[in-house]
């Protein structure tokens, strides 16, 4: 009873390894087969010329991407606006898993309130000042529950891009 349960478990594994495109030997009880096996999973990952077809894809598409960024830049400022959204009340940004970043630009004067919308305990304030300090961008991190930075005053045209630093989804949010 045990021999026919046993076969029949190494027939279904053996057919679905032939299902996969792979050749397997048909022998039973043996090591050699065993060790033919790990052979050929040693080798499998040697061959992968599917995988370089998509890196060679991927490879047109970053070249495309890179041909059109010189004629965006023709006009300097609209390609920041376009690829940063500017910070309003009501917006937010997409969930950010741990490393994900977003960023927003600030081009308005005033007080923007800025919360986490799955943790509102999380909150920060960015004023925005004529004569402050100009810089192109600041960088502030989602860590441990909290922003990096409780209170930030930046001049117009900044752009704060937020880093999530923690293991759970966060988001950037304006009240």
């Amino acid at each position: 009873m045990m021999n026919k349960k046993f076969s029949f478990i190494l027939a279904a594994g053996l057919l679905s390894l032939t299902a996969c495109g792979q050749e397997q030997p048909v022998a039973e009880e043996s090591a050699e087969p065993m060790a033919e096996e790990q052979e050929s999973t040693a080798e499998e990952p040697t061959t992968e010329e599917p995988e370089e077809e998509v890196t060679e894809e991927e490879t047109a598409t970053e070249e495309e991407v890179t041909e059109e960024e010189p004629a965006e830049e023709t006009t300097e400022e609209e390609p920041a606006q376009e690829s940063t959204p500017e910070a309003m009340s009501g917006t937010a940004s997409e969930l950010l898993s741990n490393g994900e970043m977003t960023s927003f630009v600030f081009n308005e004067a005033g007080e923007f309130a800025i919360f986490c919308e799955p943790h509102p305990v999380m909150q920060m304030t960015v004023i925005v000042e004529e004569g402050a300090e100009a810089m192109d961008s600041i960088e502030v991190d989602i860590a441990d529950y909290d922003f990096s930075e409780e209170s930030i005053t930046v001049a117009p045209g900044t752009t704060i891009v937020w880093t999530n630093q923690d293991q759970v989804q966060h988001n950037v949010a304006f009240e």
